[in-house]
């Protein structure tokens, strides 16, 4: 070998007498090293941020359960005011508010608003019960705040009130006449179910009051299952059961004229007119009926929670005892 060739300067551990030994292994270390410190921030952190997202409690799940139960006594009569005279009802209406929260948060149940609207809202004497306190001044709309603690498992009333109102939108049309024919008197009672009405109408009966003026021991049903002649009461009733949505049925009876002394004297007075007689006999006719599907009045029911509306579930009732002359149609 030449002295050349033992001086080359291609020497394989020269590299190695520049740098420090394991300078490339430590590199690579230190590189692996740092990578695994980032990914390990960085689960710390998604961690922690789904650790704050967890510990955040969800809102209570909430269903309120409203019910609107109506008694309206109603009489029909004439608006005198209007053009022509027309036919309406005089309302009597003791109304009542139950309600039912249920909550998915055992401990305690979360307070609500309630709100009445509709025309009719301003005309009723409102009552606050146990758990119900009225607040705001909108003429417009009746504002309740209701808090029904969690050891009401049923629904209890937190409000009624009573109104006395005039309306011509009634879930029945009544027509009641009675007409006289050689002295026999004949009382014929038409009702319809209004179609406007959102299901049948159960527990109808009809009854009609014989006066003194038609002869009781006379008294005959000549129309309508189940009628029932009550000497005792004057009375006699129909219960028919159910009238389906928007259908109509029909009763008739009749009975002799009395021709008592005061009845010959007005025919005797008033010899060229057909109906006097008519005109002064009265058989009152009265309907009782109800409905689950509905209420009578136009108040409306909402629930509002402290962030919004609740879930809300609100049904309506109403029993109605209506008043019908029977003079003249109504």
């Amino acid at each position: 070998m030449s002295r050349a060739e033992s001086q080359s300067p291609f020497d394989p551990f020269s590299i190695a007498d520049e740098e420090e030994p394991g300078a490339l292994i430590s590199g690579a270390s230190q590189s692996t090293h740092t990578s695994k410190t980032k990914n390990t921030t960085t689960t710390k952190e998604s961690k922690s941020k789904a650790g704050s997202t967890a510990a955040k409690p969800l809102p209570p799940r909430i269903n309120v359960k409203v019910a609107l139960h109506e008694e309206i006594s109603s009489t029909a009569v004439v608006d005198k005011d209007a053009d022509g005279g027309v036919s309406m009802s005089q309302l009597s209406i003791e109304g009542s508010v139950t309600a039912q929260i249920e909550s998915s948060n055992a401990k305690e149940n979360s307070p609500f608003h309630l709100q009445i609207t509709g025309p009719m809202a301003s005309l009723a004497n409102i009552r606050c019960k146990d758990y119900c306190s009225l607040y705001g001044e909108d003429p417009g709309k009746v504002q309740c705040r209701v808090n029904i603690p969690k050891s009401e498992k049923v629904g209890c009333e937190v409000l009624n009130y009573t109104m006395s109102v005039r309306t011509q939108n009634m879930p029945i049309l009544v027509q009641a006449k009675s007409t006289v024919k050689d002295n026999k008197c004949r009382i014929i009672v038409q009702i319809r179910s209004n179609l406007s009405n959102e299901g049948d109408l159960s527990n109808f009966t009809i009854i009609v009051a014989i006066p003194t003026t038609l002869l009781a021991e006379t008294v005959k049903i000549t129309r309508g299952e189940g009628g029932m002649w009550d000497a005792t009461k004057s009375i006699i009733t129909w219960k028919i059961g159910t009238l389906p949505h928007g259908e109509s049925c029909l009763v008739s009876a009749e009975a002799d004229v009395r021709m008592s002394p005061a009845v010959k004297n007005v025919i005797h007075d008033n010899p060229f007119t057909s109906n006097i007689i008519e005109s002064k006999i009265h058989c009152p006719v009265m309907i009782r009926c109800s409905s689950t599907m509905e209420h009578i009045s136009d108040m409306t029911l909402s629930v509002v929670g402290p962030s919004g509306k609740m879930a809300q579930n609100t049904s309506s009732s109403y029993q109605l005892l209506h008043r019908v002359g029977g003079k003249t149609a109504s």
